[in-house]
């Protein structure tokens, strides 16, 4: 009989009630998905209430930092993507530099005077 180190490893997750959404609480080493529900109940759930229990073997999880980490895209300043990253201060200064007033529009709109 194998030892329990040859056992399959089981990430486990629970959640707390119907609107929570599951964490991730630890692993457990089982010889069956049954065994493992059993373990990580008594093991992180024994006083605590729990609305749902999920575990999942270690070898079904794919993990992109693993397998792929283009994935997860470069790791780049992306601070335009927050409302704070852009300074249009210089840009918006300019634009008003530039910028006519009412009066020289409605003047280049009004057609030119035949003599």
């Amino acid at each position: 009989m194998g030892s329990v180190m040859d056992s399959p490893v089981y990430e486990v997750f629970g959640q707390h009630d119907a609107l929570s959404f599951p964490t991730h609480v630890g692993s457990v080493r089982a010889a069956s998905a049954t065994l493992a529900l059993l373990l990580a109940r008594e093991t992180y759930f024994r006083r605590d209430a729990v609305f749902d229990l999920w575990v999942v073997p270690r070898t079904s999880i794919f993990s992109a930092r693993q397998h792929d980490p283009l994935m997860l895209g470069d790791r780049t300043n992306k601070a335009y993507r927050l409302p704070s990253g852009y300074d249009n201060a210089p840009i918006w200064k300019q634009f008003k530099a530039q910028a006519q007033t009412i009066e020289e529009v409605a003047l280049d709109m009004t057609p030119p005077r035949r003599s």
